[in-house]
């Protein structure tokens, strides 16, 4: 803007000066626009370094154990950063600090970092309309709403924060009722829905931000395609909403839970069916056919069924968790398959061979959840397997301790002093871990593979 108002000026002085300062008044305009242009570029420069800097003293953080001089100095440096930037930055700046595959509590403790309502909700309402979001922004999207919970930390987002932001959701929800949605767009609101769904008690006439939530809720519901997995949950979230089930009686109860909007009350619900698939046949050929369910989270609590139900036919239920591991789009699911196999190991040998095909297979292009998934199912399954397989186990690990650094790290140390190759691999990786890491591996995985050298 500042680059075209000053060129305008000058052309404007141009045409009332006539042709003999033409040459004159051409060489100031692309003066103008250069010297505009290099303080645009360095301006933004800036910006992009402010941001880059808070990141690597994020990271310099998570990789400091508390206490110590380096995380005390980045801890004052990042505070102070955050003190002297523009409250309209913050929100990039937080953006560069998420983290897609951090331990719970992490990003929340970045949002911590820039004190209470450090987000304009109207931002946060932009990114939320961006169907064109970075993933980084959508962790930040659903830290936020993961703060609208009943028990979320009032010192990060007050109540009126809240409520904004959960006027902003229904509002987008209202606006993408009958509009083609993406799986990608449909899991982000799967996630912020079900943060918020049960701050707002049904027929509470004090939050009227609920009530209107679920009449877009509804509209949403009533327009969306039936492949639309959100869709999908809404009527049995809502219908939960207004009759909740305190204690599991039956088992059409316990079904209506697998789909609940909270994780606790699913695996409540997976563990009453768990108890009954061992000696009711039905109920295990209905908990089977869920593991078709359109909803992602119902398939993963109906996958976690059969880890509470053991014994029951391994001969159908391993190959169809093998299945839901390495072919499910769903990484709730991924991991709750992953979760049922470890619960089996003791009749998932046979998958050996063909999860370590999975992870050499060049065909295969798997995300960090999933290759994750399968290093920590190999984990349990080490005692089982053959000299050959653990030699290529000690392969797959070392070429994925960066890219999935907590189920490679989990393998080598089941594998234990057979992982003996791997260790400079393990302690070149230590310098750029996370202190948690870190501690885990000093503590446990190269403990494990030089057991002599540990007692020293």
């Amino acid at each position: 803007m500042l680059v075209e108002l000053q060129t305008e000026f000058v052309l404007a002085r141009v045409l009332t000066e006539g042709s003999p300062n033409m040459q004159r008044c051409l060489d100031i305009t692309m003066r103008v626009v250069i010297g505009a242009a290099v303080l645009a570029a360095a301006t933004g420069t800036a910006r992009a370094d402010e941001i880059a800097q808070a990141a690597a003293l994020w990271q310099q953080m998570r990789s400091a154990e508390p206490d110590t001089a380096d995380f005390k100095t980045a801890q004052w440096k990042l505070t102070a950063l955050i003190g002297t930037t523009a409250k309209a930055r913050h929100i990039a700046m937080a953006t560069a600090m998420m983290d897609r595959s951090a331990r719970p509590g992490v990003n929340e403790a970045v949002i911590g970092l820039f004190g209470v309502d450090a987000f304009e909700v109207a931002e946060m309402q932009r990114i939320l309309c961006d169907p064109q979001r970075s993933f980084e922004q959508r962790d930040l999207l659903k830290t936020c709403y993961g703060e609208c919970r009943p028990d979320g930390t009032a010192s990060m987002i007050s109540q009126d924060a809240r409520k904004q932001l959960v006027l902003a959701l229904a509002e987008r929800l209202d606006k993408l009722a009958g509009a083609p949605v993406n799986y990608g767009e449909q899991r982000l609101f799967v996630h912020l829905v079900s943060a918020v769904l049960g701050r707002c008690p049904a027929r509470d006439a004090q939050a009227p931000e609920g009530e209107q939530l679920v009449k877009a809720l509804e509209k949403y519901a009533d327009k969306a395609d039936r492949s639309d997995t959100l869709a999908a949950a809404i009527p049995v979230w809502l219908d939960l909403r207004k009759n909740p089930v305190k204690d599991i009686a039956t088992f059409s109860q316990a079904a209506r839970l697998l789909g609940h909007w909270d994780p606790l009350e699913r695996l409540k619900a997976a563990a009453w069916l768990g108890d009954r698939v061992a000696t009711d046949d039905k109920t295990a050929q209905v908990v089977l056919a869920m593991l078709d369910d359109i909803r992602d989270e119902t398939r993963a609590e109906a996958t976690r069924v059969f880890s509470f139900a053991r014994d029951y036919k391994p001969d159908v239920v391993v190959p169809r968790m093998f299945s839901l591991l390495t072919e499910d789009i769903s990484t709730v699911v991924q991991s709750a398959a992953a979760e049922t196999l470890s619960a089996r190991a003791a009749q998932a040998a046979g998958q050996i061979e063909p999860l370590l095909a999975v992870l050499t297979s060049p065909a295969r292009r798997l995300g960090y959840n999933r290759t994750s998934c399968i290093l920590t199912v190999l984990a349990r399954l080490v005692p089982l397997a053959a000299p050959s397989q653990k030699a290529s186990m000690v392969d797959v690990a070392t070429l994925r301790l960066r890219t999935s650094p907590d189920g490679a790290l989990a393998l080598l140390e089941a594998l234990g002093p057979d992982a003996a190759s791997a260790v400079p691999a393990i302690k070149e990786y230590h310098g750029s871990a996370d202190r948690f890491q870190k501690a885990y591996i000093d503590r446990h995985v190269l403990p494990a593979i030089q057991p002599a050298a540990s007692q020293k």
